[in-house]
């Protein structure tokens, strides 16, 4: 019996061989490839070798107990433990523990598990970004049940609205200035007024409700109206809002003074500085003089300076009158920065010199129209007037101030000092200058020889000969370093010499100097160029006889 039974097992296992066993065995060897390929994302070979021994012992004790039909399975994994068993061993080596046999002799299974830890790596990758996907649900679900009490608070006051924009049952102080301002619009400014003074009852500290509502009251009231109904409500509803609010209302110069004292203790409350800007502009004064430009600009830089610090946007409920106020302030400020004024704003005043016979005449500039010019000698006394003129200046209705004045010929170098007063009244300097006599005498000499080109040279017949006179270029030859000429020739070719003189002012003359030369009696023209003291050299002038 125990003879037929092993006959019986050996036939059933020579037939698993014929039929089973190449297969069992690449099956086997290809599993045990695919798990050391795997190696670098975990020991896979292992656990494999691990698992096919057991239930290779587990079938074994079936198959003894009479499970025959179980050979097939044992022998399976039995192959399947020696082939991972096999690659246990082969992996000993440190590469090969750590990336398998096969990579380690086998470069381009190599680059294939770089490839597998890529895919790992965007595996875990993944699981993070899920990790956060997951925690900011949490979060916008929080937001959203926020959101929803928050949609719930709108609704409850959108049914708290009527149809034309009042608010029903006005709970805040945004709430009854939302409502002054639609009674105001639609003309019911009984209920405006009720609705102002329920805002001003509030501790609420914006200013453009009381802006709103002194603009409201001039309209009802007229300014002298809109200042004791405005007071009334401030003295019932003191707040810092009121206290500024209430220097609009002023009179102009105490106005000014009492807006000036404020942003002098409050520099950084923006609508002070606009304010301000506000009572020396084009706008309100109409007429502006340079000094009026000058604190313009200057509340207007200190309004965006005030601005980037946050001095505005606090102050106000409104942000449509933030934008007006800046817009505003940037139109202005252009005006006054690119303008036809802008350079006299710092500079309003000039001064130049002329020498003449008897000394100097000081001529002043001045950028805007005046009343009075005054001017003396720094350290030498108080400004004294330079006079009226008999002619009546259009732009003051007042005799013109004279423009000049004098200095004696023997003058020291000195700082002179102008003062003006404007068409206001309100006086401008000192603006100090320079004197410099030898200086003073080159340049206004050589102004002068540059305005009288056509003087240069004169002709003149005189007992049958044709003379030339050079009188005049030498009389202003302090300024001159040489005087080129030519006789009928577009390029001076000649020089004439002279005596050089290094005083101020004009030159005397006498018979040492060359003052005339006798011509060619056909001569048609000449032409002279001078090259000044300071280097520069004039243009070829042609005279003609």
């Amino acid at each position: 019996m125990k003879y037929l039974q092993s006959l019986t097992n050996l036939q059933a296992f020579q037939s698993f061989r014929k039929t089973s066993l190449a297969f069992t065995g690449s099956i086997c060897t290809l599993g045990g490839l695919v798990a050391d390929v795997l190696q670098p994302i975990a020991p896979f070979i292992d656990y494999l070798f691990y698992a096919s021994f057991l239930a290779m012992i587990v079938v074994a004790i079936l198959y003894f107990k009479g499970k025959r039909d179980l050979i097939g399975a044992f022998l399976l994994t039995g192959a399947l433990a020696a082939v991972s068993g096999l690659f246990t061993l082969l992996q000993s080596g440190d590469e090969a523990e750590e990336i398998g046999v096969v990579a380690s002799v086998v470069p381009p299974v190599a680059q294939l598990q770089e490839t597998l830890g890529m895919i790992e790596e965007k595996i875990d990758s993944i699981k993070e970004d899920t990790e956060e996907i997951k925690a900011a649900t949490n979060r916008i679900e929080s937001q959203s049940e926020a959101m929803a009490d928050s949609l719930s608070a709108i609704a409850d006051r959108i049914e708290n609205v009527s149809g034309d924009g009042i608010i029903a049952s006005p709970a805040s102080p945004e709430d009854h200035y939302h409502n002054a301002r639609i009674h105001e619009l639609e003309g019911d400014y009984s209920a405006a007024r009720r609705a102002y003074i329920a805002y001003f009852k509030s501790d609420e500290p914006k200013l453009d409700p009381h802006l709103r509502f002194i603009a409201f009251l001039k309209t009802q009231e007229g300014t002298s109206g809109a200042r004791e109904t405005y007071n009334e409500i401030a003295y019932q509803n003191p707040s810092e809002a009121a206290n500024f609010a209430k220097l609009l209302l002023l009179n102009t110069d105490t106005r000014i003074q009492k807006l000036t004292d404020y942003y002098e203790s409050h520099s950084n409350f923006a609508p002070a500085a606009y304010h301000l800007s506000l009572e020396y502009s084009e706008r309100r004064l109409g007429a502006q003089t340079l000094a009026d430009k000058r604190r313009e600009l200057r509340y207007l830089n200190a309004f965006v300076d005030a601005d980037a610090s946050g001095g505005l946007l606090r102050h106000l409920i409104d942000q449509e009158l933030a934008a007006e106020w800046r817009e505003d302030v940037n139109t202005r400020l252009n005006r006054l920065q690119t303008g036809p004024s802008a350079a006299a704003l710092s500079n309003p005043v000039s001064l130049s010199w002329m020498a003449h016979n008897a000394g100097w005449n000081g001529n002043v500039q001045i950028l805007e129209p005046h009343r009075e010019i005054k001017w003396n000698i720094q350290g030498e006394g108080p400004p004294r007037s330079t006079g009226q003129s008999a002619y009546v200046d259009p732009q003051t209705g007042q005799p013109a101030p004279v423009t000049f004045f004098t200095l004696p010929r023997n003058q020291k170098d000195a700082t002179v000092e102008i003062h003006y007063t404007d068409t206001s009244g309100q006086e401008h300097g000192p603006f100090a200058f320079e004197f410099k006599s030898k200086s003073e005498s080159d340049d206004g000499n050589q102004r002068i020889l540059a305005m009288t080109e056509t003087s240069w040279l004169s002709f003149r017949e005189y007992e049958g000969n044709l003379l030339v006179y050079f009188s005049h270029l030498l009389s202003y030859r302090g300024a001159i370093e040489t005087i080129q000429y030519g006789i009928d020739t577009e390029t001076p070719d000649q020089t004439l010499e002279f005596a050089p003189y290094d005083g101020p002012g004009i030159a005397p003359i006498d018979a040492t100097l060359p003052l005339y030369q006798i011509l060619p009696a056909n001569t048609a023209y000449m032409t002279v160029q001078l090259t000044y003291k300071s280097g520069e050299q004039s243009r070829v002038v042609r005279i003609d006889r």
